[in-house]
């Protein structure tokens, strides 16, 4: 009994730690079994970015305009004679061909007035051919009162003779003296209407020229009151009404002519010179609107003569290089004006531009900034791009369009395929 005990504590000890030796044996075995991760190395990011295609050539920049469609052939039609509407055939808005009636006046007044213009010259006709007939009794009355003039000198002459020897009276030499005076004071008389027939002749006839110069007016007061279109075109505005009273000078119509359509468009004062120049030298310069779904070209005719207060440029006017289209007058229309070209430029999207003279080119995936002067600005199918030069670019470099925020040189780029045409 006594060994028995003695050997119960060993066995005590030596359980837990046969355990612990277990435990830690255990430890061991899955620390040296346990899989070892691999490294991971650190790598680069590669932004994905789409890019442009360059392609030099001689590009022309383009000025996008706001143009008013006017025209120089735009006329109010006004009253010639006082006289009540009579009739009005067309409204406004309405075509009219050149020689349409717009406006019928009564013409009842304007053609009593026409009568009496024409009765006044019948009747210095007559007076001129009572002149004529007074004028050649004149001259016939003449020759007569000449031929009695020397019959009272001879009567005279003889009562003399006869009065020195006393066989006459003296009171029958002054009646010889008051014949002769009497006879010479008609044939004076007689002259003078001779001499002045042709004066007489030439008052009648300027005031038949005046007569008649005043029935060519009531005539033309007489087709007045037809008021018809003097071009073909469109009918802006009608002022009066059937049966009102117009004087004249009074508006009644306006309209314009569709045939001569130009717009008008302001340039900017930094662009003026290269269009003058190009006028100078006679080079067209031409622009593209569209009209009713529908592109037409116009051309530049000519710029205004002075500039406008506070504009910031000179108006340009355009004329329709074909047929013109049909528009309302004073119209706004979106214009693009085509500059004379500008040799050994690229075409870019506005999205490749950064800090206002800068582009990336994209060299072994990364990118490489480079300065770059601005030529102006194009539009393809509606879209804005940029004309850029550069000594240091060329055919066939490609360049960044996506817009980056961290864009800087030697970052890492991915292209995105495809690539947009430039």
């Amino acid at each position: 009994m006594t060994q028995s005990r003695s050997r119960l504590p060993g066995k005590r000890v030596l359980i837990p730690l046969l355990l612990v030796l277990v435990t830690a044996l255990v430890i061991w075995l899955f620390a040296t079994l346990k899989p070892t991760p691999p490294e991971k190395t650190a790598e680069e990011r590669t932004w994905p970015v789409r890019v442009t295609t360059l392609e030099s050539g001689a590009l022309s920049p383009q000025l996008r305009l706001l143009g008013r469609v006017e025209t120089p052939w735009r006329s109010t039609l006004t009253s010639a004679v006082t006289s009540n509407v009579e009739a009005i055939p067309v409204l406004e808005g309405q075509t009219v061909a050149a020689g349409d009636l717009i406006v019928r006046l009564e013409e009842t007044e304007v053609a009593l007035l026409l009568a009496q213009r024409q009765a006044d010259v019948h009747e210095l006709l007559a007076q001129k051919a009572v002149e004529q007939n007074q004028h050649q009794a004149d001259r016939q009355a003449l020759a007569r009162e000449e031929a009695l003039v020397e019959i009272a000198e001879r009567a005279l002459e003889r009562e003399r003779r006869l009065g020195e020897s006393n066989l006459t009276s003296r009171a029958r030499t002054d009646e010889a003296r008051l014949a002769l005076q009497n006879a010479e004071l008609s044939l004076i008389s007689r002259r003078l209407a001779v001499t002045n027939h042709q004066s007489r002749l030439q008052s009648l006839e300027a005031r038949l020229q005046r007569a008649r110069a005043l029935v060519s007016q009531a005539r033309l007061d007489l087709e007045s009151t037809r008021v018809k279109a003097p071009f073909a075109g469109v009918v802006t505005a009608i002022e009066v009404s059937p049966g009102e009273r117009v004087r004249g000078g009074e508006t009644l119509a306006s309209l314009y002519s569709t045939d001569r359509l130009e717009v008008r468009a302001q340039i900017p004062m930094n662009r003026i010179d290269p269009v003058r120049e190009a006028l100078t030298a006679g080079q067209p310069l031409t622009a593209s609107v569209e009209v009713g779904e529908k592109q037409h070209e116009l051309v530049l005719d000519r710029l205004s003569g002075q500039v406008n207060p506070d504009a910031g440029g000179i108006d340009a006017l355009f004329r329709f290089r074909q047929a013109q289209p049909a528009t309302a007058l004073n119209r706004t229309l979106d214009l693009r004006l085509s500059l004379a070209p500008e040799t050994d430029t690229f075409s870019i999207p506005v999205s490749a531009l950064y800090d206002e003279n800068t582009v990336y080119r994209i060299t072994d995936s990364r990118l490489e900034p480079v300065q770059v002067e601005l030529a102006g600005d194009r539009f393809v199918n509606g879209r804005q791009e940029l004309l850029i030069r550069s000594p240091a670019l060329d055919t066939g470099d490609r360049i960044l369009i996506t817009q980056l925020p961290n864009a800087l040189r030697g970052l890492k780029v991915d292209v995105v395929t495809p690539e947009p045409e430039a």
